[in-house]
């Protein structure tokens, strides 16, 4: 009859001490490659929601635009034709869920802004534009104020050339289509693009 095969003494306790040294050579000391993955993954789908956003809501002068996403924060890049575009595309991609923060270096298109080199007039012309939109926006908060009372602090208004956007949240479906009702009715509004979220 064979004995049992038994491990002498002092080799066993060898193995014993060496077994979680073996074990943990298999383990990366720095941040695991998976958590860089899973952060790239995480950027990536980002900047295709960002996209998405960005062409629904602009249309196709959006194409242009290169977006950057690293954790929450958004970087837009390239020229594009249209100022509503520039100064609007920062509020929708604020709209896309994560991204809390928006580093906005969008150009306007050399031919949109015009070849001719005269300052003064482009200065002048970008100062009524600006005094235009702040008027409408001002309309439009307070058609939103007197429609939704309370309900209209938590909306942000921005208009570009008549095209205004509503980013922000309120309470309900119904509240959502009277705001964006309300937006464009005001005189001078052209376009809303809806940014909003309802709580339920």
């Amino acid at each position: 009859m064979m004995k049992p095969f038994a491990i002498p003494g002092i080799l066993l306790t060898t193995l014993l001490l060496l077994a979680p040294l073996g074990c943990a050579t298999s383990r990366p000391s720095t941040p695991s490659a998976q958590e860089s993955l899973a952060g790239d993954v995480a950027n990536a789908m980002g900047v295709a929601k960002v996209h998405v956003a960005l062409l629904d809501q602009l249309g196709s002068d959006a194409l242009s635009v290169r977006a950057e996403v690293q954790g929450n924060r958004a970087t837009l890049r390239g020229e594009v034709k249209k100022r509503s575009t520039q100064e609007l595309a920062e509020e929708v991609a604020l709209s896309v869920e994560g991204i809390e923060r928006v580093d906005n270096r969008l150009r306007l298109a050399q031919d949109a802004a015009g070849s001719d080199g005269g300052r003064i007039e482009k200065v002048t012309r970008d100062t009524g534009d600006e005094v235009r939109d702040a008027a409408l926006e001002t309309r439009v908060k307070l058609k939103l104020l007197g429609e939704l009372g309370r309900h209209a602090l938590g909306i942000e208004v921005e208009a570009t050339d008549g095209v205004v956007s509503l980013r922000g949240t309120v309470p309900d479906k119904e509240r959502r289509s009277i705001a964006l009702r309300t937006a464009q009715e005001a005189t001078g509004v052209e376009k809303v693009l809806d940014l909003l979220k309802a709580e339920r």
